[in-house]
């Protein structure tokens, strides 16, 4: 059964592999969808069908090779972290299963350390093969977007209500606020030091709450300086 995430994964990685395309100067030779000509009869043999071109290749198709070649082959189906798995699968895709498996392998699972060794890779491309150097513009925005996509799909930013008065929405959860990083980091710095007012007023009453002996049990709107906050 594929899983969820690798459809999301996919998502971004169709939108950005285009349809058909023949480029002499692509050392990826023929491909469709991202997939090239030698891969996909590769797959086509495997299943005891005859060869053809991939500009004929079904949905059918392009999803199973993409789930068992590139998704299950480069490991990212085992991966956690699916923002790293992202990372993993689509340079899979785009640089070959070995070097997506090097990647994480040098990285040691870290995000930004695979990110960097991805995009040296391709200023290496450029060196040994000048005339490549009309895609590395094109290769390193891919990253990005990848960066940018996998982090607001696996990785959301905490629903935030931004209106005239500045009032600001936030619903607090046990525990979220053990790692000073977790969230507050991803604010402006106006939100970020209201923020830090409402965590500090939100202990003070946890503290009269329990000194009082009222239940923690439900949910509770309170005003603290002048913020709506739902307090679990």
């Amino acid at each position: 059964m594929v899983d969820e995430n690798f459809e999301k994964m996919l998502k971004f990685i169709l939108e950005r592999e285009g349809g058909y395309v023949n480029d002499p100067s692509d050392l990826g030779g023929e491909t469709n969808k991202g997939i090239t000509a030698a891969t996909y009869n590769s797959y086509r043999m495997s299943k005891g069908l005859k060869k053809q071109s991939v500009k004929y290749i079904s949905d059918k198709e392009i999803k199973d090779i993409y789930y068992n070649r590139y998704y299950k082959a480069s490991g990212a189906d085992k991966i956690n972290n699916p923002i790293l798995a992202s990372y993993v699968f689509d340079t899979a895709v785009n640089m070959g299963v070995s070097r997506a498996v090097s990647f994480l392998k040098q990285s040691n699972g870290d995000v930004d350390k695979f990110e960097q060794l991805r995009r040296k890779k391709y200023d290496e491309f450029v060196q040994a093969r000048p005339n490549q150097k009309k895609y590395l513009k094109g290769w390193n925005s891919r990253v990005t977007d990848l960066k940018n996509y996998a982090e607001k799909t696996f990785n959301p930013l905490p629903e935030i209500e931004n209106t005239d008065n500045k009032f600001f929405k936030i619903r607090i959860e046990k525990n979220v606020y053990s790692d000073k990083k977790t969230l507050s980091k991803k604010f402006s710095d106006e939100i970020r030091e209201k923020y830090k007012q409402m965590v500090q007023s939100r202990n003070r009453i946890l503290v009269n709450r329990k000194n009082s002996n009222i239940s923690n049990s439900g949910e509770h709107w309170v005003t603290i300086n002048g913020n709506h906050v739902l307090i679990d």
